[in-house]
């Protein structure tokens, strides 16, 4: 089984989780049939159409993995010229257990590290 490191742009959120743009979480599941982030596995395409599906504009994604893997989406706000994450008014999540929709033959797992970003 083939293993691929990606490190998409994130920004930490204290001790909650990450905050990671959709379009690059995207482009980063679709080079593998797993995704494991943190000590969890899901199957990647359907998290990458779950995502899909949560992708609005100036919003990112929250990802939290303290059991089970937790996404949510995230307003991105500018306040006196500094970029600030607050929760929308309407408010997408949701939660997948460890090892949901895996695949019977996986090649790939997609291993998603953060990098950090300021």
């Amino acid at each position: 089984m083939k293993r691929i490191i990606e490190r998409p742009w994130g920004r930490k959120r204290g001790r909650d989780g990450w905050i990671i743009q959709p379009t690059e979480l995207r482009n980063a599941l679709k080079q593998g049939d797993i995704a494991e982030i943190g000590k969890l596995q899901v199957g990647a395409k359907q998290l990458s159409e779950l995502i899909k599906l949560m992708c609005f504009p100036d919003q990112e994604l929250l990802i939290r993995d303290n059991g089970r893997l937790e996404v949510e989406n995230i307003a991105r706000v500018l306040v006196k010229g500094r970029t600030e994450f607050r929760k929308p008014r309407l408010v997408h999540s949701f939660r997948l257990d460890d090892k949901a929709w895996l695949p019977k033959k996986a090649t790939v797992t997609v291993v998603i590290k953060p990098r950090k970003f300021a």
